[in-house]
């Protein structure tokens, strides 16, 4: 699994650099804040505090073969702790998608199904305390659905490479996106859904955040972030539920 998922991301990054001129490229910088996070410190995970500084930057990019997905959430890097362990973690994720109708010249369009992609992604945790990483890999689709801008269904299998973790696990996640406007005013609903089934000793894990944006310009968003976590790194009972004001910048 985890030479399976590297090799697709090295393998897509090189079709990516030969396309370049069909290439688009999208980036966004995100402030959030939010409160009522879940005590992780008794955990083993570094974290005790329950108010979150989050900065996040993200890229969408694509191309003729594919497309990719990178972001990295830096968290209470900006609190001046006694104790290391008490801030400052990094997530980030990676995901390439090689579109296998395109590289094989193939209509495999099919009912709401719009496109097949193979697909290799890599996601990492890190602070004082946690190193964990998990590759994935498997098949992705673009989805019609109506109303909305786009609806993509990725189905992956997971390896954590966490003590806690043993053998493997499957991810399912749901990325949508609906651009309307309300009073004249052009907002967006967008996000994502990861259902994750258990692995080793780490139980099954639910994961979304859907975010609500209004779009003061081409550039600047102000929103709010909803998180919802069942299982909380896989930690049997460890859930959060609460609210993430955000303001973001898109160029």
């Amino acid at each position: 699994m985890k030479k399976a998922s590297l090799c697709l991301l090295a393998g897509f990054t090189a079709l990516a650099a030969q396309n370049a001129s069909a290439a688009y490229s999208t980036t966004k910088v995100e402030a959030l804040y939010g409160w009522d996070y879940e005590d992780q410190a008794d955990a083993g995970f570094g974290i005790d505090n329950k108010q979150h500084s989050i900065l996040t930057f993200a890229n969408a990019s694509g191309w003729t073969y594919g497309d990719s997905y990178f972001f990295a959430d830096f968290s209470n890097y900006d609190q001046n702790a006694e104790d290391e362990q008490d801030y400052g973690s990094t997530h980030a994720e990676w995901i390439v998608r090689g579109n296998i109708g395109a590289m094989t010249d193939t209509d495999l369009s099919f009912g709401p199904i719009k496109a097949v992609y193979v697909a290799g992604e890599l996601d990492l945790d890190r602070n004082a305390s946690v190193r964990k990483t998990a590759h994935l890999a498997g098949l992705s689709f673009d989805v019609d659905v109506p109303g909305l801008d786009f609806f993509k269904v990725h189905t992956l299998y997971r390896n954590d490479e966490s003590s806690a973790a043993k053998g493997s696990s499957q991810q399912y996640t749901l990325v949508w996106s609906k651009q309307f406007d309300i009073a004249g005013q052009p907002f967006s609903f967008e996000g994502f859904l990861d259902y994750i089934t258990e692995e080793g000793d780490l139980a099954k894990q639910i994961l979304t955040q859907p975010q609500l944006v209004w779009h003061a310009n081409d550039h600047l968003g102000i929103g709010i972030e909803y998180q919802y976590w069942q299982n909380k790194f896989g930690l049997e009972d460890t859930d959060e539920s609460l609210p993430q004001a955000m303001v973001r910048w898109t160029f």
